[in-house]
């Protein structure tokens, strides 16, 4: 479910678009998985701020509630060519958010082929992977030999791991 409420920000018309809202009882304010704030025409890409709204889904984690473009797909695509990894633990909120900056159906291409996860508990999980890469916590990525850890914004991804290809990526990061 999408709920937009217009605000102004910045000189800019802004609005919120909450993803994954639980039913709202007057008893009981539900948190929203995810927030986005975009501009009314689409152009610039959403802020991505997520709020956990309950416990996640034992092995798996919380529901990807974004969708992706072209250019997170191709994204994927190339991390996968290159080599990259991406350390992750399925119980992590901000392994999530980056997640959520890739959309479903990029993030897809993520698990598949470059993810590793950390948590004994989670579903293949490589803990022995996670220690002899000596992450630092997650969700860490390693690309090209350098290794950044933290929520990376895609544009971040693309520069870290020499792509060339579409930028106008969807989701940002607030810092």
């Amino acid at each position: 479910m999408a709920i937009k409420h217009p605000i102004p920000l910045a000189l800019f018309p802004l609005s919120i678009i909450c993803v994954g809202i639980s039913s709202i009882s007057p008893l009981h304010w539900s948190i929203p998985t995810a927030l986005a704030l975009t501009k009314d025409n689409q152009k610039s890409p959403s802020v991505i701020f997520f709020l956990p709204s309950g416990r996640p889904e034992p092995g798996v984690g919380w529901e990807i509630t974004t969708t992706s473009g072209e250019a997170e797909i191709t994204l994927a695509r190339h991390l996968v060519d290159i080599g990259a990894k991406e350390y992750v633990a399925w119980w992590c909120p901000h392994c999530h958010q980056q997640k959520l900056l890739f959309g479903k159906e990029a993030y897809q291409i993520i698990n598949d082929n470059v993810k590793i996860e950390c948590d004994k508990r989670g579903i293949n999980p490589r803990p022995d992977l996670c220690a002899a890469a000596k992450v630092p916590g997650v969700p860490t990525w390693i690309i090209n030999g350098g290794q950044y850890s933290g929520v990376q914004n895609l544009k971040d991804l693309a520069k870290a791991s020499g792509y060339k290809g579409a930028m106008n990526f969807r989701y940002i990061q607030n810092h």
